[in-house]
């Protein structure tokens, strides 16, 4: 029998969007890592940074939209959670810091297997240097701040990188 070793795309993912708490309103911004595992029923996401989350879809364009949907939902939990704009900031930081070792080793091999040319990168993706910098950055809004460029689709396709 033979062993086959699955690939996995290593990508940077964007966020952003609104969140209402407890008497805040909350700015979330991340550019976030995941590898993309393609299966025979679809695409499976598992979070880097954040690496608290997994999630599959049909396709990567699907996956998308649900990682999309997938964070707001966890968002918004924190926010019900959350008493304060403090609280809910310190939840998000906390969500986006959770991952372990071996996920960042899985998630260094896979960017090595694209630089070297052993695995394709999706068509669609822009590639990125290995060394993007991705980042949390959770800010508290007043309501003169917001304006309607604040409102967000219901489905945004972020976009999506394969490091390189």
């Amino acid at each position: 029998m033979t062993t086959v070793k699955s690939i996995a795309w290593p990508l940077i993912f964007t966020y952003a969007g609104p969140v209402f708490g407890k008497g805040f309103l909350a700015q979330v911004e991340l550019c976030g890592r995941l590898l993309a595992v393609p299966e025979i029923e679809g695409v499976w996401l598992d979070g880097v940074n954040p690496g608290g989350f997994a999630l599959g879809a049909a396709t990567l364009e699907d996956a998308n939209k649900e990682l999309r949907a997938a964070l707001t939902r966890v968002f918004v939990d924190f926010a019900e959670s959350a008493n304060t704009f403090t609280e809910f900031r310190e939840a998000v930081e906390r969500f986006y810091h959770e991952t372990d070792q071996e996920t960042v080793s899985e998630w260094e091999e896979a960017v090595k297997a694209v630089q070297d040319g052993l695995v394709p990168i999706p068509s669609g993706l822009t590639r990125k240097p290995s060394g993007w910098a991705c980042f949390v950055k959770v800010t508290e809004k007043t309501v003169d701040q917001v304006t309607p460029k604040d409102n967000l689709p219901a489905v945004d396709v972020h976009q999506l990188a394969a490091a390189a």
